[in-house]
């Protein structure tokens, strides 16, 4: 296989690979395989492919996915198989999302925490609305990113092999970053109540060894609940939470 087929399929492994959760898996797995599907069919019609290749290539891109690898192609197969992912997967249709009403600013105890792989996280508040929650962040310093995805950057190592080292360094570098934004989808709110919280999305912003971000979620707190658990990983920080008309 030539270096510019190579590039290319590497970098649609990485997209793979750094798929956000806040995506639909059924919508990502299909868009990311349509695309990657065409383009090994025409590799393999210009001949920058052999069979075995593309069979290797497509079986990194399922695995990437969460899908099983696929069996090996019958003898004289020569296109690429497609794969129909089933029905049960479809997204539910999105919530409305109403206008929410600011309530308070609830403070987090106990909120500096150290993260494995050299970090520490702090939760700096969470916001209190009558129709959703948000949390802020921030993350300082910031974990060892080559231990923490040691498993992604190995497989990422083995699908540059044989690319210019200059080219490499900086696709692995790319790639890093990417994954590092993935943190701020770790944040799950609970409470007492066993309240289902959905994630609206959120943004996030880094600079030197530091990542600030803010994390929405559905629906707001209701006023009987007590007790607010924020998950971050394995790290728990239990919240104590009062109605926010009754005073103080």
């Amino acid at each position: 296989m030539n270096q510019g087929a190579q590039r290319y399929l590497a970098e649609r492994l990485m997209v793979a690979r750094d798929r956000s959760p806040q995506i639909e898996v059924f919508q990502w797995r299909r868009q990311i395989l349509a695309e990657f599907g065409g383009a090994i069919e025409a590799l393999r019609a210009a001949d920058a492919m052999d069979r075995d290749e593309v069979q290797d290539w497509t079986n990194r891109m399922h695995v990437a996915l969460g899908l099983g690898p696929l069996d090996p192609l019958p003898p004289g197969f020569k296109g690429v198989r497609t794969v129909i992912i089933g029905d049960d997967e479809r997204p539910t249709p999105p919530p409305t999302r109403p206008v929410a009403r600011f309530l308070e600013l609830i403070p987090v105890r106990d909120a500096d925490r150290e993260l494995p792989y050299g970090g520490r996280l702090q939760l700096l508040g969470i916001e209190r609305y009558d129709s959703k929650l948000a949390i802020a962040w921030r993350m300082a310093p910031l974990p060892d990113a080559e231990i923490q995805y040691a498993d992604e950057l190995r497989e990422h190592e083995r699908d540059t092999e044989g690319l210019p080292e200059g080219e490499r360094r900086m696709m692995r570098q790319r790639f890093l970053r990417e994954l590092n934004l993935r943190e701020r989808y770790k944040l799950a709110p609970s409470d007492d109540l066993g309240t289902e919280y959905r994630g609206m999305g959120g943004g996030t912003s880094a600079s030197d060894n530091e990542q600030t971000g803010r994390a929405r979620f559905m629906p707001g707190i209701p006023n009987a609940a007590s007790m607010l658990t924020i998950r971050w990983d394995e790290l728990v920080f239990q919240v104590s939470i009062s109605d926010p008309e009754e005073p103080k």
